[in-house]
């Protein structure tokens, strides 16, 4: 099985694509151009009184623009306990800084003043701050760039939120809810939910209509069985209609969430949702007169059995007591439209409408106990954790509360935090982050360790500058670990907030050097890893056996030396080892002294195939049968053998020894596992050999005959064991 040395060349320049730089294994550098066009924007205030009432609650929901450069905009409907349906325009000026935090100051239409953070690579914010009146929270993401219109909004939605219910314009009650919305994609709107303030959620059904702006913002006009008219603003976060944030309002409650599609194919049954999940469970008691009583917040993980069965485990703060372990098991039910309940029934006695949603990979729960209106939410964990599944930078924000000191039979404000956390991977964790109550804000930098269980948890215990002790309790809420739910707290502050990586999650920057997808790199294959300042300069290897280290710059997976095919500033090719066991490793770059967060790559046993591309185009990197790389100018022909280049192949039956970092022997050596090829959907006619390629390192070949096919550009597949590669093109003449 002989590679043409032009074929060698190019697989070389196939793996050497740009990238922007950044100071580690993932993440990213900011500036203002990096908040550019048009966001949604949900915006939540609350005022407390001297006597701890709340007397006013603003919720608002519309779109932010920031210009690149300095100048932001914002145009909001915003409801409060007195008004609903108001037009907000604010104006002012924003700053970034290369950390992805930063400041927003509004001049006309209010004058208020914020905390910045920028996440998922620019595509989303947050903001905390105060204007004099409320304590405020924002979020958003970059709005879809199509145009809405109503058939945009089809089907079934599960939503929830969080709000307060009202008495003659009045605050008296906290109140969560969660339901389903049916939207006809014309006009016609249909609402099942369920509101939970003391005792058992009750079902409320509503009826009205909608419409849908252009600009992907929506309202609806409801009437409920009970006679309350209901006021729902809308504004569409996904370009497909799947998810929408929402505020809602009537005479009797005001709230704000979001809603996603709520997939019913196949029907929902209890063993929709199994296995493991994070929970993040809050709790706000109210007085009749709108006096903060206590106040809940809570992260862990709910197991669902799949046949019924529920299981809590929780670290929980109030004003009473922090980081209080909690543990409550319980029955479920789940009906065919993915709506059921869920009721606690040991360590505790709870009620709660429980939503299903992403093909159970994802819930919601809204109901009580004796001492709290709660609210949770879920979604699944990665399978296993270790110090470094926290690495790299996270911006994060939440609302909380005071109180004197533990112990208070109340709390005496409300208040809200956001700000950046960055884990290094091997249990130390830094931070800078802002706390504002209605009047002020309030900064701050802390520094201190982290721990993870296998079971995802974490635990970070960081001083501020003051010498103050805080607690942070995370669990991750994406199976990647780019995200989290956390509750914060020291003895007079709580807080529940949410995590996301400002840039590329680190551990999903270490990817398949073919495919680009991360966790597809078996050992001995071929992964790339982006960041910056990971090398002094640009140079690739010029001889096999690979080195260990180019220029000053070494890899190593579980402390072993990985080999270098290229390296530089923002970007490395290595030989994943082949004694690497699979699960969970440990990934470090170091480049002279220095050394980068610790990463956690999951390494496949089997194959997980990537087709390498011809860069900058997806024209697959496949040889024709007479030695020529296919391209539009070069292409092969029906019934032609041809050879496509990839890695991730996974074991072999090899023809001789395996080295790591040397060339594949002589001979064949192929793949274990079943092996597909097709070419726009049809069948390669034969399949010659799938296995490593002689004389190169951690590269595979599969020679297949094209099928009958139609003249052109078509795709490509290579299909292992059930896994299929990254789409590429193949030309075909007559």
């Amino acid at each position: 099985m002989k590679i043409s040395v032009a074929h060698l060349a190019l697989l070389s320049c196939l793996m050497a694509s740009p990238l922007l730089a950044d100071p580690q294994i993932g993440g990213g550098t900011c500036s203002s151009a990096t908040l550019s066009g048009t966001y949604s924007a949900v915006v939540n205030g609350r005022a407390v009184n001297s006597s701890l009432a709340f007397t006013k609650v603003w919720e608002g929901l519309g779109t932010i623009s920031f210009d690149g450069q300095s100048l932001v905009t914002a145009s909001l409907t915003t409801n409060t306990n007195q008004s609903t349906g108001v037009a907000q325009n604010l104006a002012g000026t924003y700053t970034m800084q290369a950390n992805c935090t930063g400041t927003i100051a509004f001049v006309s239409g209010d004058i208020a003043t914020f905390s910045l953070e920028s996440y998922n690579t620019g595509k989303n914010f947050l903001m905390t701050g105060q204007d004099g009146n409320y304590t405020i929270t924002v979020s958003g993401g970059i709005m879809p760039t199509v145009t809405c219109t109503p058939a945009l909004l089809t089907g079934s939605y599960a939503f929830n939120g969080s709000g307060f219910g009202l008495s003659s314009g009045s605050i008296n009650a906290a109140n969560n809810i969660s339901g389903l919305l049916q939207f006809d994609g014309k006009s016609v709107i249909t609402a099942t939910w369920y509101i939970a303030s003391s005792g058992a959620p009750v079902a409320t059904i509503a009826t009205g209509s909608y419409s849908l702006t252009s600009g992907c913002l929506a309202t609806a006009t409801l009437a409920d069985s009970s006679g309350n008219s209901w006021t729902l603003h809308f504004v569409i976060t996904a370009a497909s209609g799947s998810s929408f944030s929402l505020t809602g309002a009537s005479a009797v409650a005001m709230f704000s969430g979001s809603g996603r599609t709520e997939s019913t194919t196949p029907a929902c049954s209890v063993s929709t949702l199994s296995g493991v999940h994070s929970l993040v469970l809050t709790g706000r008691t109210l007085s009749s007169s709108g006096v903060l009583t206590g106040a809940l917040q809570s992260v862990g993980t709910a197991t669902f059995d799949g046949a019924g069965n529920v299981t809590f485990a929780l670290t929980a703060n109030t004003s009473q007591a922090r980081g209080t372990a909690e543990s409550y098991a319980g029955t479920y039910t789940l009906a065919s439209n993915c709506v059921g309940s869920l009721n606690i029934t040991t360590g505790d006695s709870a009620t709660f409408t429980l939503i299903a949603y992403n093909a159970g990979n994802d819930f919601t729960l809204t109901g009580s106990d004796a001492s709290y209106p709660l609210s949770g939410s879920g979604a699944q964990t990665p399978i296993t954790c270790a110090a470094n599944s926290y690495s790299g930078a996270y911006a994060f924000s939440g609302n909380g509360s005071n109180s004197t000191g533990l112990g208070a039979s109340s709390v005496t404000g409300a208040n809200s935090i956001s700000g950046l956390l960055q884990f290094d991977g091997v249990g130390n964790v830094t931070g800078t982050w802002s706390v504002a109550t209605t009047s002020a804000s309030s900064s701050d930098s802390v520094t201190g360790q982290y721990t993870v269980t296998t079971g995802c948890a974490a635990t970070a215990t960081v001083a501020d500058a003051l010498g103050n002790s805080w607690t942070v309790n995370l669990i991750p809420t994406a199976t990647t670990g780019a995200s989290f739910s956390a509750d914060i707290a020291n003895l007079t502050s709580e807080f529940t907030a949410t995590g996301h990586s400002t840039f590329t999650y680190p551990g999903l920057a270490v990817v398949n050097a073919a495919s680009s997808v991360a966790g597809s790199t078996p050992p001995g294959s071929i992964f790339a890893l982006y960041g910056s300042g990971l090398a002094t300069g640009s140079t690739q290897a010029s001889k096999v056996p690979l080195p260990d280290t180019l220029l000053t710059t070494s890899v190593t997976v579980n402390g072993e030396a990985a080999p270098l095919f290229y390296a530089s500033a923002g970007q490395i090719n290595s030989q994943m080892p082949l004694d690497i066991k699979p699960g969970l490793a440990s990934v470090v770059v170091r480049n002279g002294s220095t050394t980068s967060n610790t990463v956690a790559v999951v390494v496949p046993g089997t194959a997980t195939p990537g087709v390498f591309i011809q860069y900058p185009t997806n024209q697959g990197a496949i040889e024709n049968q007479d030695n020529s790389v296919n391209s539009p100018a070069s292409p092969a022909h029906v019934g032609d053998t041809v050879v496509a280049y990839f890695t991730g192949g996974g074991p072999v039956t090899p023809a001789g020894p395996l080295v790591t970092g040397s060339a594949s022997p002589n001979g064949l050596s192929p793949v274990t596992e079943s092996t597909q090829v097709t070419v726009a959907g049809v069948a390669a006619t034969a399949i010659n050999y799938t296995g490593l390629t002689p004389t190169l390192v951690g590269a595979y070949q599969v020679n297949f005959v094209i099928p009958q096919v139609a003249v052109g550009d078509h795709t490509v597949t290579l299909t292992i064991n059930g896994v299929a590669s990254n789409n590429t093109v193949i030309s075909i003449a007559k």
